[in-house]
């Protein structure tokens, strides 16, 4: 039979989630409870040599709308594949009179998004899993609207077969790739983001004498943010994307899919901790006791497959005015674990917290400005920025070349045999241009929030996700994001976001509806009740 080499398992979550505690939130728990394929359970029944499962699928929204969680009860299928690439095969039987979807998550990664299986038929489909755990769990299940586990409604599908092929190692490439896997601090950005730059879109100048390259998106159009820059000795493939966690990034799905386009003798820099510290947003929040847990599952996924992994530590943010005009380590509990990892596991890492912080602590703060996302109003009247902006989380182009320059000189300097191969492709003494001071971006009107912009706007599942920063105003006890859809005749609250929250968390969250036009602004509000004059109106498609 085809499901006697998997073990049968029962995944259920009885209990609702903890909620918020402590600035925390923590999701439902699953409980596994493995079964004999000779037990009698209501939830499956085996006839001629198919499977007849009973799932259950909602998908919860936590009361910030945040953190969303796709939950899925019902009969898996475990397997001990160990940490290797597998290529698996499925056939669905239909025997109903209309059209079937259907769904799979392998190790929590969802490798099927409503597949088709038409009425009265069979269908197959396939995917390949670069496993990072040594056993994969399949969970399939029919994809339903409920959003609370009380409305769900159970749905029974058919497996007649069900197949695991072992992907041999890849062969080397004639030219390897340099992964980088990060945040927003790396990320590559379109034209229209100008100057915002991650140091890991010009970290291919270090690769290639100082020159340009043409930027090229990835053949396999995962999203549009990861680029490929070649040079002489190695391709940089820069598939950061902003918003993400060492934990996001892999239940996404997006690790996955760079260890798929991986080969041996390729190298994967990685740097986390900017999104891991964001408890406000759950689905990507790793606790500093947590964050050695995901981390090792990069390093022992790029073990198995010959790729050369290198920790990188967060870069510092811009915080001297609040520290007396010295910087200091933003995410150093992060930054500790990363480096205990490290030598614990015995892998390079560079210390890009440290050399961020002596860097700016160099340059002094109104130099400092040069490095990070400040820009005044009018200073890019084409781009996301018209308005002006002063962020001290990202970075301009400047200091992500200066930044990518730490990095290339730490390989340099580095004794770790790892790093060799590349330092002969790495050049550090071409000259870099620094810009022009920068104005402060004050507004005409001081109620008036000036640097009002959209960044990172992300649509999945009919939702817009996307990020506005803006620059405080003086005196504002909180700030009201507004939204009008194409059908509105005025402007509706979309979320209100207290003072401190803001300087907490500068650049903020939201979400919305897709499949509309939308325009949203911001208005200051003031401890009398008054509302300050509101920000430039942004228009997107979501």
């Amino acid at each position: 039979m085809f499901y006697e080499d998997l073990i049968p398992v029962l995944v259920t979550y009885p209990d609702p989630a903890a909620g918020w505690n402590n600035g925390v939130y923590t999701e439902r728990k699953p409980v596994f409870r493995e079964i004999s394929w000779n037990d009698v359970d209501p939830s499956f029944t085996v006839k001629d040599s198919a499977i007849t499962l009973s799932s259950l699928n909602w998908i919860e929204t936590e009361v910030s709308g945040f953190g969303v969680y796709n939950y899925a009860e019902g009969l898996g299928f475990k397997k001990k594949t160990g940490l290797k690439d597998g290529k698996w095969t499925v056939t669905f039987k239909n025997a109903s009179e209309n059209e079937m979807k259907v769904s799979c998550f392998a190790n929590n990664i969802l490798k099927l998004n409503a597949f088709a299986v038409p009425a009265c038929s069979e269908a197959s489909t396939e995917f390949t899993l670069c496993s990072v755990e040594e056993e994969t769990l399949l969970q399939f299940f029919v994809p339903s609207e409920a959003k609370v586990k009380e409305d769900t409604v159970p749905a029974n599908l058919t497996i007649t077969n069900i197949s695991y092929e072992e992907l041999p190692l890849k062969a080397p490439k004639k030219k390897p790739t340099v992964f980088l896997a990060s945040d927003s601090t790396v990320q590559s950005y379109e034209r229209f983001y100008y100057p915002q730059t991650g140091w890991g879109q010009v970290l291919y100048r270090f690769f290639n004498g100082g020159k340009d390259t043409p930027e090229i998106q990835s053949p396999d159009l995962c999203y549009p943010q990861n680029h490929i820059y070649e040079t002489p000795m190695f391709n940089i493939e820069n598939r950061s994307i902003g918003a993400r966690s060492s934990r996001s990034f892999i239940n996404e799905g997006k690790w996955d899919r760079l260890l798929a386009l991986s080969a041996p003798g390729d190298y994967c820099f990685i740097q986390w901790g900017h999104n891991d510290a964001t408890a406000v947003r759950p689905n990507r929040f790793v606790s500093t006791a947590d964050f050695g847990f995901w981390l090792k599952k990069y390093i022992y996924s790029c073990r198995a497959r010959k790729v050369n992994i290198v920790l990188v530590t967060p870069i510092a943010r811009r915080n001297c005015d609040d520290h007396e005009g010295n910087f200091i380590a933003s995410f150093g509990k992060y930054r500790d674990a990363m480096v205990a990892v490290a030598e614990e596991e015995n892998v390079p890492y560079i210390d890009l917290c440290n050399l961020t912080v002596e860097y700016l602590n160099s340059i002094g703060s109104e130099e400092s400005k040069l490095i990070y996302l400040w820009a005044a109003p009018g200073a890019y009247p084409e781009g996301a920025y018209a308005d002006g902006v002063h962020d001290n989380t990202h970075l301009q182009e400047y200091g992500a070349t200066m930044f990518a320059k730490l990095v290339a000189q730490a390989i340099l300097d580095s004794d770790r045999p790892e790093l060799a191969p590349l330092k002969p492709a790495i050049t550090t003494d071409f000259k870099i241009a620094k810009p022009a001071p920068v104005a402060n971006p004050e507004p005409a009107d001081s109620t008036k929030p000036s640097g009002f912009a959209l960044q990172e706007l992300h649509i999945a599942d009919g939702v817009a996700n996307f990020l506005l920063i803006w620059n405080d105003v003086e005196g504002a006890v909180s700030y009201t994001v507004y939204r009008k859809g194409s059908v509105d005749f005025q402007f509706f609250p979309l979320k209100t976001v207290s003072a401190e929250e803001k300087k907490t968390s500068p650049v903020l969250p939201f979400t919305i509806p897709a499949s509309d036009v939308y325009q949203v602004y911001v208005a200051a509000k003031f401890a009398d009740g008054s509302e300050g004059a509101h920000s430039r109106i942004i228009e997107f498609r979501a």
